[in-house]
């Protein structure tokens, strides 16, 4: 296996797509043609074999006629789902109609353990194959970003939206195969007992297919970002893409010389900016420049939901050094941790503005409460999607994921935890409403960090201490 490994025990953690097969109706054809499924199960063995191995794939477990495979290339467990599929198509069977198997990929970290994979990503990949039909291939949008560059000759990848599996806290978003030959009658999803189909149709015009509607970062945002999170880059590297737009040079300079970070000398390059404020806080600055700019609405102040951002970012990163945690990093997620309430605000900004009263009003409900109500979705739910189709780093994406649920965060849960009670900590000292729910979770989160509730008294004080340097921050950007 080729996946970088972190021992854990006895246990070794990798990253790994995931690609899962059974016979659709192989109990019956057991029950009634045992002897021809005998020779079937036999040539349908070969055949999966011969692809596997074809594209470098590993069989780490059989059950029954099930295959369970692990790829260190996603790309490569695509065109082995994609290579299965044709040469069963193509095979004469001894059954009285042709074998049918479905095909489940996912993408994401596992346990390997004694020849064994354990954890929420075999897990995930088990629940959609059991939605799967005979003939159908499945695959999840982390294994979709990886794969949509190189799909096989003659294919594509159709959205079929978001579908709640059976045992699972969060909807999952799932594509299809497309492919040469495949039945009209199998572009749906099957038996949905275990899992059903979000549409989001009760008040919001919001669906999964709007997330490729999102507008996109500036160009030259983009490019920054991916030089800033090369560790081979350097100040001038940053400097040579941001110079070729001059307005957003000169936004990212008022940022840096605003009083939010309060140097006492001027800041006249991008350059310095990056060697005095560091790569982290330079990236955090682009991001809020470039998004402020490409996500705006007609009806919408977003200067409310900036100032939160900043001002989560800010107490993420006076709590860091508690929990020694990089304090860059805490503020860069920070920033970006409600990127689902702005992708609500400009997809769904009607229905958008009816979450914002229910939050406000007589008898306030929590933001994810009144998501939930309204469209089916939550902000965590929707920023993780846009976050991965990014390619954010895999720690801010956990962090948009979990900072509402951070026990479901695995090895990032301290991370999530902070960035939770820093969203928390904002929310307060910008005059929010706490609900009863919310005490309850800030000792949760609190707990999880093992801080005392000083931590966060003195947490708030330093939020309204920032105050007019985080208005100074929002402005700067506008």
């Amino acid at each position: 296996m080729g996946p970088a490994e972190l021992t854990l025990g006895d246990a070794s953690l990798i990253t790994a797509t995931f690609l899962f097969t059974d016979i659709e109706g192989s109990t019956n054809l057991w029950e009634t043609e045992s002897q021809a499924m005998r020779i079937a199960l036999q040539r349908h063995n070969t055949l999966l074999s011969a692809a596997i191995e074809r594209h470098h794939g590993y069989v780490f477990k059989t059950v029954g006629d099930a295959f369970c495979v692990t790829f260190d290339d996603a790309a490569e467990a695509l065109h082995a789902a994609c290579q299965i599929q044709a040469s069963l198509a193509a095979a004469r069977w001894p059954t009285k109609s042709a074998l049918r198997v479905r095909i489940a990929l996912h993408t994401g970290p596992a346990y390997l353990s004694a020849g064994d994979y354990f954890g929420t990503t075999v897990n995930r990949c088990a629940r959609l194959l059991a939605v799967t039909l005979g003939g159908q291939t499945l695959l999840t949008s982390p294994t979709e970003a990886l794969v949509r560059e190189s799909l096989p000759a003659d294919t594509s990848l159709r959205d079929t939206g978001m579908l709640r599996l059976r045992d699972l806290p969060h909807p999952v978003h799932v594509f299809q195969l497309i492919h040469p030959g495949l039945s009209p009658r199998l572009c749906e999803l099957g038996d949905t007992a275990g899992g059903h189909k979000l549409t989001a149709e009760p008040m919001a015009r919001f669906r999964p297919v709007d997330l490729y509607e999102v507008p996109t970062l500036p160009a030259i945002v983009v490019q920054a970002l991916k030089v800033l999170q090369n560790p081979n880059s350097d100040a001038r590297a940053v400097e040579r893409v941001i110079v070729n737009d001059p307005a957003i040079s000169a936004k990212i300079l008022r940022v840096a010389n605003s009083a939010f970070f309060g140097f006492s000398r001027r800041i006249s390059t991008i350059a310095e900016a990056v060697r005095v404020l560091g790569f982290t806080n330079v990236q955090g600055m682009i991001f809020s420049v470039g998004a402020f700019d490409a996500f705006r609405t007609e009806r919408l102040n977003l200067t409310e939901f900036w100032k939160h951002s900043i001002a989560t970012a800010t107490a993420a990163r006076f709590l860091s050094p508690q929990v020694e945690c990089s304090a860059d990093e805490a503020f860069m997620a920070g920033i970006l941790h409600d990127i689902g309430k702005l992708i609500f605000a400009i997809q769904a900004e009607p229905a958008y503005h009816q979450v914002l009263e229910l939050r406000r009003g007589a008898t306030p409900i929590s933001s994810l409460e009144a998501e939930q109500t309204l469209f089916e979705f939550t902000h965590p739910e929707v920023g993780e999607m846009v976050a991965e189709r990014w390619d954010l780093p895999a720690r801010y994406v956990a962090a948009i994921a979990h900072h509402h649920d951070p026990q479901a965060a695995g090895d990032e849960r301290a991370f999530c935890a902070l960035i939770g009670l820093a969203d928390q900590a904002a929310h307060v000292a910008l005059g929010g409403q706490t609900l009863p729910t919310e005490d309850a979770e800030r000792a949760a989160l609190l707990e999880i960090l093992a801080l005392p509730w000083q931590h966060w008294d003195r947490c708030l004080q330093h939020l309204q201490e920032a105050h007019a340097d985080i208005d100074g921050f929002v402005g700067a950007i506008r």
